[in-house]
C-alpha cells in the first residue's frame, strides 16, 4: 500500500505557500511535501520554514507526516527537524560522493585533494562504523579516485548515506530523550 503526498509550492514567497497548504490540506492526502523553490541557502530555507511549519500543525493536520523535498546537509536537516519536518531526501550524500566529498563529523573531506595521498592509516571518521571507514584509509580511498576506479564511488557513497543514517538515527534519539 502506498500513501499519497500533496506537494505544497509557492516559491519563497508565504502568502503563495499559505494557500497553496489551506488547498492542498481540504483534500484527502497522506500527507504532505514541502517543494519547489526553498530559497537561497541555508537561511532563507529556515525563515521559509518557520513561517509556514505552523500552518502544518494546526488541528487535524499535524497528525500527517510532513516531508521536506530535496535537502540533505547537515544544518538544513537540524533545522527542519527543530521545526517539526517529520521526513526529507535527497541525493545529497551520493552526489557528494561521486564526486569525492566525504561527509563527516568534523565536516567536509574533498578526498581527491592531494593531502590525503599520503594519509596512511588515517580513517576517513574515526567515529564512523561504516564498511569504508572499518577497511580503507584516506590515501587508498584518494589513490582510487585518481585512478578513477569505479570502487572509489561505491565506498565514498556507502560512508556518506552511513553517514546520513547515522546523524538521523541521533536526531530521532534526541526527540525520543
Amino acid at each position: 500500500e502506498q500513501a499519497m503526498f500533496s506537494v505544497i509550492h509557492g516559491g519563497v514567497d508565504v502568502e503563495l505557500r499559505t494557500k497553496s497548504i489551506d488547498y492542498l490540506m481540504s483534500l484527502p492526502f497522506d500527507g504532505h511535501a514541502i517543494g519547489g523553490s526553498l530559497g537561497n541557502g541555508r537561511e532563507e530555507l529556515k525563515e521559509l520554514l518557520t513561517c509556514i511549519m505552523p500552518l502544518l500543525d494546526k488541528g487535524e493536520r499535524r497528525e500527517k507526516p510532513r516531508h521536506l523535498l530535496g535537502i540533505a546537509d547537515d544544518e538544513s536537516i537540524r533545522n527542519a527537524v527543530s521545526l517539526g519536518m517529520d521526513t526529507m531526501d535527497s541525493c545529497y550524500p551520493t552526489k557528494l560522493g561521486r564526486h569525492g566529498t566525504l561527509l563527516t563529523r568534523d565536516g567536509l573531506i574533498r578526498i581527491k585533494r592531494g593531502m590525503h595521498a599520503r594519509s596512511y592509516g588515517i580513517k576517513i571518521d574515526d567515529n564512523c562504523s561504516c564498511k569504508t571507514c572499518q577497511h580503507y584509509d584516506r590515501a587508498y580511498l584518494c589513490h582510487l579516485f585518481k585512478a578513477q576506479e569505479p570502487l572509489a564511488v561505491m565506498l565514498a557513497t556507502e560512508h556518506n548515506i552511513h553517514y546520513m543514517n547515522d546523524l538521523m538515527a541521533e536526531l530521532r534519539q534526541n526527540i525520543m530523550n
